[in-house]
């Protein structure tokens, strides 16, 4: 069987639900592309998805929402798609103005293996994710594997910022850190700006443009477009 792997067209579809939503005021009405490119049509994965807005050169987040439990990749990049994209608290919702400065990211988790230690995994090639409990709580958090070498974190300074998101704000022992159990899994990521969706699935010509009458182009829809 082919290895599971995130592509160019799960992120395509993501634009697709994104304009569909905020363009057509819709929902996905067909099975996503991408299907056709799985190793199984069911195949069911944790993932993330990403938007990410440019601003003054660098790219920005702007949501970032997923799963850890497996869920069946073809009715869920588009719902996390959506969801990161309107629903992360951090963030006001994204706005179709917006839409033009925006590039999004699946991340496809997969590899998963139980660490020895705390130390157990590589910068750049894992993420982690800890397990921990303390005065009666459990606590829980994760980094995907590009957080540590986007910081420039080394492996110290990485699982102390985890244990912190994890909501823990006590002393921080060579006891807890022997308690904590970890797993550290590999993302298989795919990145694509809205230039590359509209010159890949668009003939070139954006989905979003005007006529003189302030309504989008059906035309251009018509020509290849293919908006869910």
């Amino acid at each position: 069987m082919q290895p599971l792997q995130a592509t160019p067209e799960m992120c395509y579809y993501c634009f697709e639900v994104l304009i569909g939503a905020l363009v057509e005021n819709r929902t996905p009405g067909r099975l996503p592309g991408f299907v056709n490119d799985l190793p199984d049509r069911l195949v069911e994965c944790p993932l993330f998805v990403t938007w990410e807005k440019m601003h003054n050169r660098t790219w920005q987040l702007r949501g970032c929402i997923g799963t850890l439990s497996p869920r069946r990749l073809d009715s869920s990049v588009g719902e996390y798609a959506l969801t990161s994209a309107l629903r992360d608290r951090r963030f006001h919702p994204i706005k179709k103005s917006e839409i033009r400065s925006l590039r999004v990211g699946v991340s496809l988790l997969i590899d998963y293996e139980v660490c020895r230690d705390v130390y157990d995994w590589t910068v750049g090639v894992h993420g982690i994710l800890i397990k921990f409990q303390m005065g009666g709580n459990q606590f829980s958090a994760t980094y995907l594997p590009e957080v540590a070498q986007e910081q420039r974190w080394d492996q110290a300074t990485t699982v102390m910022s985890l244990i912190q998101k994890a909501g823990y704000d006590g002393a921080v022992s060579n006891e807890l850190l022997g308690s904590i159990g970890c797993t550290r899994y590999k993302s298989s990521k795919c990145k694509v700006p809205f230039d590359e969706f509209v010159s890949q699935k668009c003939q070139g010509q954006s989905p979003l443009l005007m006529n003189n009458d302030g309504n989008r182009r059906r035309d251009i829809v018509a020509a290849g477009c293919k908006i869910s």
